[in-house]
């Protein structure tokens, strides 16, 4: 029962404080509010208390730590401010700095994956604010492009259940963000974020009640197309189609690496879909071949 209260606890915290972060004045506020939203979400992790809790936590609160130094300096030093930018990158977990995100998800609750997947991502509204071009426009477009190469290849090597999958997923949507933060209006990426809040926490809701259970049926079949493969008339099509046109006013390199992890996941969907017929929340057998 403590674990459930810190959990609303951390779950209302996250939201006052990711939404206080937009009435900022300043960077620095944005920083503050930034960190404070970050560090709510530690009491989640302890809704479930097992063996991988602690591991998962301290990642994640070194990432936290490391990121927050670095944002910092940018914003203080203002000659420095592509520290800020590498702080970003760090915190939202993009090619080659991603192995903390797999660290702490793998290894802790579905209500934190969610927080990542969701609440935390908002920050990215405010990347623009960050870049001027030059150099630190292009290392974001190449940690982008490499962040969708490297899942899409990664994709087919360990994916051993749910919470794997749904991590892939993450990471490449946070890279999709981020490039589109850097070209696309304000307005258009509010809508983007709404969308993809939505469309994440519906799939969030739905992997977690399969995971650990022997699930078939008509229905789950059904849930699966709909929510994850792109097939006409399902949720997911709506939203790839309008994310990619976003992505695709981004640049053609980022388009390209977007495109070559969506194609790489749903061949893997379906492959496991008909090859394997996704019995179990275990995905080990789909990709032992």
């Amino acid at each position: 029962m403590r674990g459930v209260f810190l959990s609303i606890f951390s779950v209302m915290c996250m939201l006052v404080f990711s939404t206080v972060m937009f009435s900022g004045g300043n960077l620095l506020m944005f920083w503050l509010f930034l960190e404070l939203s970050t560090l709510s979400l530690i009491p989640s992790f302890f809704l479930y208390l097992d063996s991988g809790v602690l591991p998962s936590l301290f990642s994640y609160i070194m990432v936290s730590g490391v990121s927050s130094s670095l944002i910092v300096s940018g914003v203080l030093f203002e000659n420095f401010l592509i520290l800020s930018v590498m702080g970003l990158l760090l915190k939202f977990g993009l090619f080659p700095l991603l192995g903390w995100v797999y660290v702490v998800t793998v290894y802790s609750n579905w209500l934190v994956v969610w927080g990542l997947s969701t609440v935390l991502k908002s920050a990215f509204l405010f990347f623009g604010f960050f870049l001027s071009g030059g150099f630190g426009l292009w290392l974001v477009g190449c940690c982008c492009f490499f962040t969708f190469i490297f899942v899409g290849v990664f994709l087919w090597l360990y994916t051993y259940g749910w919470v794997y999958f749904w991590t892939h997923v993450m990471v490449c949507s946070s890279a999709a963000l981020i490039v589109m933060s850097v070209e696309v209006s304000s307005d258009l990426l509010l809508y983007v974020y709404l969308i993809y809040v939505v469309w994440s926490t519906l799939v969030i809701l739905f992997l977690s009640r399969l995971d650990g259970m022997v699930v078939s049926g008509g229905g789950y079949y059904f849930l699966v197309v709909f929510l994850l493969v792109s097939f006409p008339g399902s949720l997911v099509v709506f939203y790839k189609v309008f994310i990619g046109l976003c992505v695709y006013s981004c640049g053609l390199v980022a388009f390209s690496g977007w495109v070559f992890y969506n194609v790489s996941e749903q061949f893997f969907l379906v492959k496991c879909l008909i090859g394997c017929g996704l019995p179990r929340s275990e995905w080990g057998g789909c990709i032992s071949i």
